[in-house]
């Protein structure tokens, strides 16, 4: 996934918008007004302008842009909102909590949509699914409102299931898969569903775990997880080393949530620091089954799910 981070392209690391635990899935937009082709450098140029409009929108009163993901012509994934916020972009206020919103910038004068941004759309509900406790459902703004968004072409898309379209960039046949520009192997695994070590080891690769664009990568065979053994909250104390902490370490990597961290990105270690008990809260608050004591130390259901 060409994924752009809020601060790569211009809005503050973190939305105000409201905390949302899960949605129940995924509303495809689009812009709905003149749009013509650009180069991809000025792709931002053009996110940054939609911000800036929904902030001056006093009748809307946004305390952000309303989405939680825009996709370009080229492919690429700009963060909106982003994860876990309630979107301002479905039409009223129980539809934003109902679901997440995904953009296409495409409207009048470009309204087909290409197969980078196809793909680029997938890459987003995968993301939201994956990352963002998003459900499975799929379908446009039309959905429930009162709108011609997202356009007849997108919307038969999503009728369809929003496959993805075939292209030299999806997994090849024979379980071999070729390496995309900014993947990384534990993003190749969760969206071929295979653990990440696995995948390095058929692969001959070992740390740091180098990828390159194009690189064939041969698909290990899936498997059901294997959950170790709940090690016990004697394994989780804050300022102390277990192994038990690697392993959670690698469930909370592999499922994205790596949110707090010391500035240089979420690492692997045997301490139980603040920044991993942060980030297991994080994902204690976005499922049903633990959100009412989201303390972030592991118990035996944490574990479980985190390893699910």
């Amino acid at each position: 996934m060409k994924f752009i981070p809020r601060e790569d392209w211009g809005a503050p690391a973190s939305s105000p918008a409201a905390y949302l635990a899960s949605a129940h899935g995924v509303k495809i937009h689009y812009l709905g007004t003149p749009y013509t082709s650009r180069t991809h450098s000025l792709c931002d140029d053009y996110v940054r302008s939609i911000r800036a409009s929904h902030l001056a929108n006093t009748k809307e009163n946004y305390v952000d842009i309303a989405y939680t993901a825009l996709v370009c012509e080229h492919g690429a994934v700009f963060e909106g909102r982003g994860l876990h916020k309630r979107c301002g972009a479905n039409g009223n206020q129980e539809l934003n909590r109902r679901d997440y919103a995904v953009c296409a910038l495409l409207g009048d004068g470009l309204t087909k949509p290409t197969d980078a941004m196809l793909n680029g759309l997938r890459d987003a509900i995968e993301w939201l699914r994956r990352s963002g406790d998003a459900g499975d459902w799929i379908g446009g703004h039309r959905d429930g409102y009162p709108t011609d968004c997202p356009g007849d072409a997108l919307y038969a898309w999503v009728q369809h299931g929003a496959p993805r379209p075939s292209s030299p960039s999806d997994p090849d046949p024979d379980d071999v898969y070729t390496v995309r520009e900014h993947d990384t192997l534990s993003a190749i695994a969760s969206r071929l569903n295979v653990d990440w070590r696995d995948l390095a080891q058929v692969n001959g690769i070992w740390p740091p775990y180098t990828i390159y664009p194009g690189q064939k990568l041969h698909v290990p065979e899936k498997h059901d997880p294997v959950i170790p053994p709940f090690p016990g909250a004697s394994a989780f104390v804050l300022g102390k080393a277990n192994p038990a902490v690697l392993e959670l370490d690698d469930c909370l990597i592999r499922k994205g949530w790596t949110r707090h961290n010391d500035g240089n990105g979420y690492q692997r270690g045997a301490v139980f620091t603040e920044y991993t008990r942060l980030n297991v809260a994080d994902f204690q608050r976005s499922k049903a089954e633990l959100r009412g004591d989201p303390d972030g130390y592991p118990g035996p259901l944490t574990w479980q799910l985190l390893h699910s």
